[in-house]
């Protein structure tokens, strides 16, 4: 590559990734100083190669062969765009990616992280986020991301070195165990969905640190924003905003009630009928995607619902202005009317009116604290789920 080459190349992804960093700030995304000199920083399009990206007009992933040296301009603008990255699909099902920039930064702001702090990633994707919490903790900060796969982990370490990360430890291993070499931590975040959490997290928490954990509520890929933390021996919990991201393999993995390819399966089909949304729901088309994460939160706690699907019988889908019926599911259209009206009667209840407690197994569960309490049992745990309604 010629040197006027190499340069122009330079120039063309230093003024995307500006606009990139610019568009996600207009957006609220990022807030903090310390995030927005991270993303300047970190060159996105250094932690990918080939990749797979979303089509919305076929409603499949299509591949893009990408060289890092020799970047080309359309996918350049793809890479520095608010879109989540897939880089391994086996038999047509992703299972490794690179996550949202926007719901990366987000992630970052709710992490408060602080120079010399020692983060545990569960979930390495391609390095990226591993890459922006550095920046922030800095040199003497530690930086621990562990993956499951192991060509992961290979592309991983791979990717960091040839940025300049190598002081990033990358370890091949099951996430739900943590990394208790490096223990105690000030941070834990995952950046795969989990259906619950990790003792072994808890134990590795440093007394003040606390967990950032996408924990899974209802359908597949519904994993709102955790924040996790110990306080007089408790594991207390707080939603923080939504999030969608693939499910965790490993010990944490669960059978799926209502899994991604269930739901595609389900949707392929032409729906059957079309109902009026219900009445507390007629303004969905003007609800932000948090507002209607929110809504979703309050249906899977107090209904054990799962968006109105069930894979065998039917499903109800909430569209911009009507609710589409597949399958044999006036039932289930019910449910979503009764559900709304709880939703409405309640305040419309966001993340912050819930309190979380988790409790492990086989441990005696502590008196319901107030009437408005669900009892929601899980893999490793018991969460107990909160309700301070707005009246």
């Amino acid at each position: 590559m010629s040197y006027l080459y190499e340069v122009m190349a330079l120039d063309k992804v230093t003024k995307l990734r500006e606009k990139y960093v610019d568009d996600l700030k207009a957006r609220g995304m990022i807030k903090s100083e310390a995030v927005e000199r991270a993303f300047r920083h970190v060159e996105r399009h250094r932690f990918l190669g080939s990749f797979f990206y979303p089509d919305p007009v076929q409603r499949k992933f299509r591949e893009a062969n990408f060289d890092p040296e020799n970047p080309e301009l359309e996918t350049l603008k793809l890479i520095y765009s608010d879109t989540p990255l897939v880089t391994r699909i086996i038999d047509g099902i992703s299972i490794s990616s690179t996550a949202q920039p926007g719901l990366v930064a987000q992630m970052l702001e709710f992490l408060d992280l602080k120079p010399g702090q020692k983060v545990l990633e569960i979930g390495a994707g391609t390095g990226y986020t591993a890459a922006l919490i550095y920046e922030i903790v800095g040199k003497d900060g530690h930086v621990i991301t562990v993956d499951i796969q192991e060509d992961v982990v290979a592309q991983t370490r791979r990717l960091l070195h040839a940025a300049g990360y190598d002081r990033i430890e990358v370890i091949f291993g099951d996430g739900f165990y943590g990394y208790y070499q490096n223990a105690p931590y000030d941070r834990i975040v995952a950046t795969v969905g989990c259906p619950d959490i990790s003792l072994h997290w808890v134990e590795q928490l440093a007394p003040e640190g606390f967990m950032l954990i996408p924990l899974q509520h209802g359908i597949e890929g519904h994993n709102p924003l955790t924040r996790i933390w110990v306080e007089q021996e408790k594991i207390l919990g707080k939603f923080v905003g939504p999030a969608g991201f693939m499910t965790a393999q490993g010990e944490l993995v669960l059978e799926q009630k209502v899994s991604f390819e269930a739901r595609r399966r389900l949707l392929k089909r032409q729906p059957t009928e079309e109902k009026p949304l219900p009445e507390s729901l007629r303004d969905w088309h003007n609800l932000s995607v948090a507002r209607r994460s929110e809504f979703f939160l309050f249906a899977s706690i107090v209904d054990s619902w799962a968006d109105i699907f069930e894979p065998a019988k039917g499903a109800c889908v909430l569209a911009e202005k009507t609710g589409l019926l597949y399958g044999d599911a006036e039932a289930l259209y019910a449910e979503l009317v009764t559900l709304a009206s709880s939703w409405t009667s309640f305040g419309r209840p966001g993340f912050k009116q819930w309190e979380l407690q988790f409790v492990p197994k086989g441990t005696p569960l502590p008196a319901k604290p107030c009437e408005y309490t669900w009892i929601i049992p899980c893999k490793f745990t018991v969460e107990i789920a909160q309700l301070s309604p707005k009246r």
